[in-house]
């Protein structure tokens, strides 16, 4: 059972807060965390193997506040790298700086790519994530490489980064114009999100939440096993 008002899961002991059992027949997936598996310290070994001699090179740009405009599209990739190599003070190409950029991903289990196909035949599913361009565009071409056909086109009714929205999770703004742009009632709307502010953003506007913890696999969630089965229901 998932509350409308908050991002954490309720036991089967807490009530529904509507009068009516509610049908879920959206779902908004982060990308990051509940579909593909990101592992930081593979960009970092990358950045160390170009000869950066900090140890965690991701984590500098991000306390920098670098990463959050590169992903809100604040910036553009030029300026993106001239950053890079002045806060990582390393004599880096601009090839070299993408790719450690887009050596992220740890695990894209094939279990994934069958559950959201299962689920697509039951509800819309849309993605959003806080990516800048250049992850956005590895992401998808990653995404439909490992599937071995256009995933992101076939499996997800809207797809959303953070570059072009200019602006990120979880701001509520973000989650308001998937609504708006796709006419989805929040009260059958579901977010799956591993982070819990961004749960905490989505469910301000009115949509139901899973905040997914470590070791949570979403093919194993109660509510997207019923959807899946044709029972997404909250009673």
């Amino acid at each position: 059972m998932w509350h409308k008002a908050g991002w954490q899961k309720t036991t089967s002991e807490t009530p529904n807060p509507y009068k009516a059992p509610v049908s879920i027949r959206n779902i908004i997936f982060d990308l990051c965390g509940p579909i593909v598996t990101i592992d930081l310290e593979l960009m970092n070994r990358r950045f160390r193997d170009f000869g950066v001699k900090a140890e965690k090179p991701y984590q500098l740009l991000r306390s920098d506040g670098l990463t959050k405009m590169y992903e809100a599209g604040e910036i553009s990739t030029g300026e993106f790298c001239r950053r890079v190599r002045h806060l990582l003070a390393a004599k880096l190409g601009d090839t070299q700086i993408l790719e450690a950029w887009n050596t992220i991903v740890a695990d894209f289990p094939e279990s994934h790519i069958e559950c959201i196909r299962e689920l697509h035949h039951r509800c819309r599913l849309f993605l959003l994530s806080n990516s800048d361009v250049t992850n956005a565009r590895f992401f998808k071409e990653y995404l439909n490489s490992q599937a071995g056909f256009d995933f992101v086109e076939d499996c997800f009714d809207g797809v959303f980064f953070s570059y072009d929205l200019h602006e990120r999770k979880p701001n509520p703004a973000v989650f308001q114009r998937i609504v708006d742009k796709h006419g989805l009632a929040t009260s059958e709307t579901l977010v799956v999100d591993d982070c819990r502010k961004h749960c905490e953003g989505a469910a301000s506007i009115g949509l139901h939440t899973h905040w997914l913890q470590p070791g949570e696999d979403i093919c194993e969630l109660d509510i997207l096993t019923a959807i899946r089965k044709g029972n997404g229901t909250i009673n």
